[in-house]
C-alpha cells in the first residue's frame, strides 16, 4: 500500500496516496472490473451456502445449480459460472414474476412454472428482492436448483412418456415461501404432496428448499454489505455499466464475422422441423424462429426462457472474454419467435399445459 524506499523505510511523501480509498485512483475500466468480481463473488459465495446447505446428490454433488444478481427491474447483472440454462432464464423469470407478484422486504418468491422462465419442474427457483431501510430495491437475489424428485408419473420427474407438464410433476406457481419475514412451509408443502402427481420426496424437496433460502440470506446480506460501503447510487451505476460493457462487447463479437446473414433448419426423429433464419443489422443481430414446428405432442417443447438461455451461451462463446453472462448481451439481439414448439401456451390448467422436459 505504501512505497518503501532502499533502507526499507516509509516515504512520508506517499501517505497521502495510500490512505485514499482505492476506488478513488482506479481506471474506469479496472473498477468495472472491480465491480464484475464483486457481484459474481456474491453470486459464487450463495452457490456455496447452497451446496453446504442442501441435502440432496443433485445439489451437493451434481453441482446442478446456479445463483444471480439481478438489478431493480430484473435484469440479469452477474452470476456464478453455474449451469447455463439455468443462467439465461433467471432474468426472464424475475421480470414474469414481478409483472403479476409485488414483492417486498422480506418476501421470497419460489416457482419451476416455465409460464414464469421456470425450465423444467425439477429446476426449483428462489426470488428474493433486496431493500434499502429506507425502502429503495436495489435488487434481487436469486438461485435455482434441481430437485432429484418433484413427482410426476414416474420418479425422478423426467417422464419419457409425458404428455402434459401436470404429468412431469409438480407445478409450482409463484408462491411466496416468505412474506414479510415470515415463512410458509406448510404451504408450500401442501402444494408438493397435494398435487394430481405429488413429490415421492418430500423430506428432501424442504431441506433443499430450507438451503436455497439461505442462499438467498447470504446474498442479500453480501448485497447490503455492498450498498452499506459504496451506497445505493453506485451500485445502480455498475449494475447498468456492466449490462452496458456486455452489450457493447456483443455487438463488436457479431461485426468480427464477415457473414451477414445465416439460415439453418433442422429435424426431430418424428419430422418436427427446427428452423432459424439469422441477419446482421446494423448494430443488431435478428434472430427468426418463423418455420419451427407447432406445440409438440411430447416432451420436446421448450419456453422463451430456454431460448433465451441458448441464443445467451452461443453469444457468450462468441466473445472469447471473461464477462459475466448478463441480460446486457441480448439488448442487440432482436428476436422472433413464433408461437409453436419454442414458445408454446400455458393455460391455468396444468394438464392443458404441453410437457417439455425433453425440450430443454
Amino acid at each position: 500500500i505504501c512505497s518503501m524506499n532502499y533502507q526499507g523505510t516509509l516515504e512520508l511523501s506517499d501517505i497521502g496516496q495510500a490512505v485514499q480509498p482505492l476506488d478513488e485512483r482506479l481506471s474506469p475500466e479496472a473498477e468495472l472490473e472491480l465491480f464484475s468480481r464483486r457481484f459474481m463473488s456474491i453470486a459464487e459465495n450463495m452457490g456455496a451456502m447452497l451446496q453446504r446447505t442442501s441435502v440432496s446428490v443433485n445439489v451437493k454433488e451434481r453441482l446442478d445449480f446456479s445463483c444471480a444478481v439481478v438489478d431493480a427491474d430484473g435484469y440479469l447483472v452477474a452470476n456464478a459460472p453455474h449451469i447455463p440454462v439455468h443462467l439465461g432464464s433467471l432474468g426472464i423469470c424475475v421480470r414474469s414474476i414481478l409483472a403479476d407478484y409485488d414483492l417486498q422486504a422480506g418476501d421470497t418468491i419460489v416457482s419451476n412454472h416455465p409460464a414464469y422462465g421456470g425450465s423444467h419442474l425439477p429446476d426449483i427457483t428462489l426470488v428474493s428482492p433486496v431493500y434499502t431501510v429506507a425502502g429503495q430495491r436495489i435488487g434481487f437475489v436469486v438461485n435455482r436448483a434441481h430437485h432429484a424428485e418433484i413427482g410426476g408419473i414416474s420418479p425422478g420427474s423426467m417422464p419419457p412418456g409425458a404428455k402434459s407438464l401436470a404429468e412431469e410433476g409438480v407445478v409450482i406457481n409463484p408462491f411466496y415461501l416468505m412474506k414479510a419475514g415470515k415463512a410458509n412451509w406448510k404451504g408450500i408443502e401442501e402444494i408438493l404432496t397435494r398435487s394430481p402427481y405429488p413429490t415421492r420426496a418430500l423430506a428432501e424437496n424442504l431441506a433443499d428448499l430450507n438451503g436455497a433460502l439461505a442462499a438467498n440470506r447470504k446474498g442479500a446480506a453480501e448485497l447490503l454489505a455492498m450498498l452499506d460501503n459504496y451506497g445505493i447510487d453506485k451500485l445502480r451505476k455498475f449494475m447498468r455499466l456492466l449490462k452496458e460493457h456486455a452489450t457493447q462487447k456483443t455487438i463488436e463479437a457479431i461485426h468480427k464475422y464477415p457473414v451477414a446473414h445465416g439460415y439453418a433448419r433442422e429435424y426431430l426423429d418424428d419430422g418436427t422441423p427446427l428452423e432459424v433464419k439469422i441477419i446482421r443489422q446494423e448494430k443488431t443481430y435478428l434472430i427468426d424462429f418463423t418455420g419451427t414446428g407447432g406445440v409438440h405432442g411430447g416432451n420436446l417443447n421448450a419456453n422463451p426462457a430456454i431460448v433465451h438461455s441458448v441464443i445467451m451461451y452461443v453469444l457468450r462463446l462468441l466473445l472469447k472474454e471473461d464477462i459475466p453472462l448478463n441480460d446486457g448481451m441480448l439488448e442487440p439481439i432482436e428476436l422472433i419467435l413464433p408461437e409453436g414448439m419454442l414458445n408454446p401456451p400455458f393455460p391455468d390448467d396444468p394438464f392443458q399445459c404441453p410437457a417439455l422436459v425433453g425440450g430443454n
